[in-house]
């Protein structure tokens, strides 16, 4: 397993420690998925005389250690040891956590087999406690490795951790559902006012939109690999377009079965033999995955 890329759950988000040299992590995604305590941001902190001191103390290029960036799309980024010195500072349970995320990396380089297997139980724990049933989190549980596929090519044709995999991710839902994560957040907290401040929407989607957004994000690595695509530009265009793509289909097959059901009579036993030869082409799909 590689260490250089190590993701840090918290607060049912996540963000990247990229301990490889010359990279940085985003100070603005951590201090984000720690529920932004108030005069704790990335620019007051810097300014503190301890963070001064523990920056001038690194031996590292100096371009390496801090970079801030006004505007759109703009922030803090920081060399790995001083994100986790950030991390520290902000709250003594996120320090735990980023403690106990490098000592499992650790075990999992040794044994990777306990990576995949650690990682997918706390997944299917997760899920059960948000209250879901047993055919949801198969469904669940089924597109991660979809979605895990998905992240992996993205970084892998140039488009980086964290702000630039939501750029393409909104893509796939603005194509697909019209609307990019906020907006369909938005509407979930509509219907459940009591969430926690982050989460994630997927975890409260219907079985048929987890569906759907899997296999828009499966159809977009497909492109992205074959025809090369690279960067977030270009692969964020992608992702949208096979969204739209997925949309237009679902569009289509609901509208033919719309006026089906119109024209004709419902025979129950035509649809008891429809719903088996749905099941048996995903037992199908299923096995050859």
């Amino acid at each position: 397993m590689q260490l250089s890329n190590i993701e840090v759950p918290y607060n049912g988000q996540s963000f990247f420690i990229d301990i490889a040299e010359g990279k940085m992590v985003s100070l603005n995604r951590i201090y984000e998925i720690s529920d932004s305590p108030k005069n704790q941001d990335p620019r007051q902190w810097t300014r503190l005389p301890s963070t001064k001191i523990l920056i001038e103390s690194m031996n590292v290029e100096k371009s390496h250690i801090l970079k801030t960036k006004r505007g759109e799309g703009g922030g803090t980024w920081a060399h790995w040891q001083i994100a986790l010195s950030y991390a520290h500072y902000l709250s003594p349970e996120l320090h735990l956590a980023v403690n106990q995320v490098f000592k499992e990396r650790l075990e999992e380089n040794i044994d990777p087999e306990l990576g995949i297997s650690r990682s997918r139980e706390r997944a299917l724990k997760n899920w059960k406690n948000q209250g879901h049933d047993e055919k949801w989190i198969a469904d669940r549980d089924h597109h991660a490795e979809t979605r895990k596929t998905y992240v992996k090519t993205l970084i892998e044709h140039d488009v980086k951790p964290n702000h630039e995999i939501g750029v393409c991710t909104n893509k796939i839902y603005k194509g697909l559902f019209g609307k990019n994560k906020s907006e369909i957040e938005k509407d979930i907290r509509e219907k459940k006012p009591s969430l926690p401040k982050k989460i994630n929407i997927r975890d409260h989607a219907k079985r048929s939109s987890i569906a759907a957004i899997g296999l828009a994000e499966a159809l977009a690595s497909e492109e992205i690999e074959e025809s090369d695509v690279r960067g977030v530009s270009d692969c964020s265009q992608v992702s949208f377009d096979k969204g739209q793509s997925v949309r237009l289909a679902l569009d289509d097959s609901r509208s033919k079965s719309t006026k089906k059901s119109t024209s004709e009579p419902v025979d129950e036993e035509k649809k008891e033999k429809y719903k088996e030869r749905i099941k048996d082409l995903r037992d199908s799909i299923n096995k050859k995955d």
